[in-house]
């Protein structure tokens, strides 16, 4: 007996994979050169699903980002702050097995993501504070306030 993948053909992520056979079918070997970035590396590493979905709020002092990571643990997810880049990057394990009488079923699902946002004003990088709870994980990044400058009236001789 062969085991096959149960594809929802519904799903948007079947459709995608079945556009990209029918690409790969009717460009035949194009995108197989080492130059040329294949179809396959860029629907599975362009993150069609594999980057996190990130909202970013300004408020007065302050940006809020929330990214949506579902089925993650908070150990799991590794953030960053580096010159104005806040980047949040993470590898998911997931292994269900299910043992019954009449089969064995396991699934497993592994990867990794990584996604960088710039931020355009200067934060106060020690106050960043983070808190992930159900599947989404929120960051406070502080502005830091402008040096403030003395005035200085000059006495022109």
């Amino acid at each position: 007996m062969a085991i096959t993948l149960w594809k929802d053909e519904k799903n948007p992520m079947a459709l995608l994979d079945n556009l990209k056979k029918e690409m790969d079918r009717w460009f035949g070997d194009f995108f197989r050169t080492d130059d040329i970035m294949k179809t396959e590396d860029f629907f599975d590493d362009a993150g069609l699903g594999r980057y996190p979905s990130v909202d970013i709020e300004e408020r007065d002092y302050s940006y809020i980002v929330r990214a949506e990571i579902p089925g993650m643990q908070k150990d799991d997810i590794h953030v960053e702050y580096n010159d104005g880049y806040l980047t949040i990057r993470g590898e998911k394990k997931f292994e269900h097995e299910e043992k019954k009488k009449n089969f064995h079923r396991i699934e497993r699902s592994y990867g990794s993501f990584r996604r960088s946002v710039a931020i355009p004003e200067e934060i106060a990088d020690e106050a960043i504070k983070g808190e992930y709870k159900n599947g989404v994980l929120e960051l406070k990044l502080p502005i830091r306030e402008p040096a403030k400058r003395k005035v200085r009236k000059i006495k022109i001789e």
